[in-house]
């Protein structure tokens, strides 16, 4: 990621509405608008300010929405024109927190937070635009919940971090009536206490920290416990988050800690016969000088494409049509303020459904960012011409590469012999050369790849002598 345009982000606004984003770093993704509000309150663990945390997105009578956590606040935006999107609700909490989630379920929307008296608020949207209201507002249930999951089938929800539940999780249904949950029960699980999950029909998929990841059985909740279909051990990472692939065969996991944690590839083909298998991970880290505190928070699948909030490095976009192959096609940088990595700043969250194809992502500092991508992302474009020149080969000090054809790469990688990675850098914007230096490189036969957003990557076979 280029530093040189990391400059361009303008502090001290109380409210910025900013076409195209110009200035920002980003790979085939504009930002339509931004909205930031520098006179909400702050919650500030340590020595960080974070005025937002997760979002969500909905769409309903004909107009679209995001909704955006604030240390104060569930603030809702009718972003039905994109470039321009305006603040319908703000509905307060008890208490300042950093952690507020959301999911939705027909024209309702759910959230709850850390803060540890809010419970559960519920906003109806059915009366949208005319009116937006808050129809429950209650901790009679529970106090707290760290994140929501909601089966939109059957009107589960899902309270991951619950303090009813501090070793697994609450159980809750609102299909009978949206305003009016009941508690269908609350388990302590095999897994602990579950940081946050994902369910599929009566299936759920639990990120357990340190503990490792669990699936269960949750059919019979309200007469007996979920019951573990499978495990995956402690990875030496804190299973964060995860994301079933559109056609459940596949879950993406992020680890939040230790920082510089890759998002894991999990087959769940055998996952009846309690065989999870790790067939690869990835991480792009976008920022300098190295990768080490590159940080997936939070990824989402849309059809073939994953969305990964990376914190720092702000929304990647990934092409997953090869469900173990994932290849980096677009980024946004939603936090251009930092060039080196800082740990807990940045890109939240996203939402990635609206019908219009408007991205919803929520920095922490910087407020609510409408994105859109450059191209129908998935669609394979007729290749054009595309030439690599490598020289001198064989290689001894350095390698020049030069680029001919329609579409740059977005990033050069070189691959020892063995398959390990040795050199790996982004494509610098608008030129036509690059310059790798090889006389740090043992001697041997390399593998350049070339990943073009849109197109199949490019290899060709490098040597090295000295």
């Amino acid at each position: 990621m280029s530093t040189l345009l990391k400059f361009g982000f303008v502090l001290g606004l109380s409210v910025v509405n900013a076409i195209f984003g110009l200035g920002q770093d980003s790979l085939n993704m504009i930002r339509l608008a931004q909205w930031n509000d520098t006179t909400l309150p702050v919650a500030s663990p340590g020595n960080l300010k974070v005025r937002y945390s997760g979002c969500w997105g909905l769409a309903v009578n004909g107009r679209e929405y995001a909704i955006l956590g604030g240390a104060r606040h569930v603030l809702v935006f009718d972003v039905t024109v994109p470039t321009d999107p305006q603040l319908v609700g703000k509905f307060e909490g008890t208490t300042s927190t950093v952690w507020r989630e959301f999911k939705s379920y027909k024209n309702r929307v759910y959230a709850v937070s850390d803060a540890t008296t809010e419970g559960l608020m519920i906003i109806d949207f059915s009366r949208a635009p005319d009116s937006i209201v808050q129809t429950y507002f209650s901790n009679e249930l529970f106090s707290s919940a760290h994140t929501i999951t909601l089966d939109t089938v059957s009107g589960r929800i899902y309270l991951n971090g619950s303090n009813i539940a501090i070793q697994g999780l609450a159980i809750l249904d609102v299909s009978q009536d949206p305003d009016r949950p009941v508690l269908i029960g609350k388990y302590a699980l095999p897994g602990g206490y579950v940081h946050d999950s994902y369910v599929r029909g009566d299936t759920l998929y639990a990120s357990c920290g340190f503990n490792g990841y669990f699936i269960y059985d949750c059919r019979n909740a309200g007469v007996e416990a979920p019951k573990t279909i499978a495990s995956l051990p402690p990875t030496g990472g804190y299973h964060h988050n995860s994301w079933l692939s559109s056609d459940g065969r596949y879950a993406y996991l992020t680890e939040e800690i230790p920082w510089g944690r890759p998002i894991l590839v999990v087959d769940l083909e055998k996952m009846a016969d309690n065989d999870l298998v790790i067939r690869t991970s990835f991480l792009d880290p976008l920022l300098p000088p190295d990768g080490t505190y590159a940080i997936p928070h939070n990824v989402y699948i849309k059809d073939n494409l994953l969305f990964n909030s990376q914190y720092e490095d702000g929304l990647l976009v990934y092409d997953i049509s090869n469900p173990v192959e994932p290849k980096l096609i677009a980024y946004y940088d939603t936090h251009p303020q930092n060039t080196t990595y800082n740990t807990y700043f940045g890109c939240w969250g996203n939402y990635p459904w609206l019908p219009s194809g408007t991205i919803i992502a929520g920095d922490m500092q910087n407020g609510l960012q409408l994105l859109r991508l450059k191209e129908a992302v998935g669609k394979q474009l007729e290749l054009k011409q595309v030439l690599v020149r490598l020289y001198p080969n064989p290689a001894t000090d350095f390698l020049h590469v030069r680029w001919e054809g329609s579409a740059f790469p977005a990033r050069v990688r070189l691959w020892n012999a063995v398959g390990q990675l040795a050199f790996d850098q982004l494509w610098p914007e608008g030129k036509e050369t690059l310059l790798i230096p090889t006389v740090h490189l043992p001697a041997g036969l390399y593998t350049a790849e070339f990943l073009i957003p849109f197109y199949p990557s490019i290899n060709q076979r490098i040597a090295i002598l000295h």
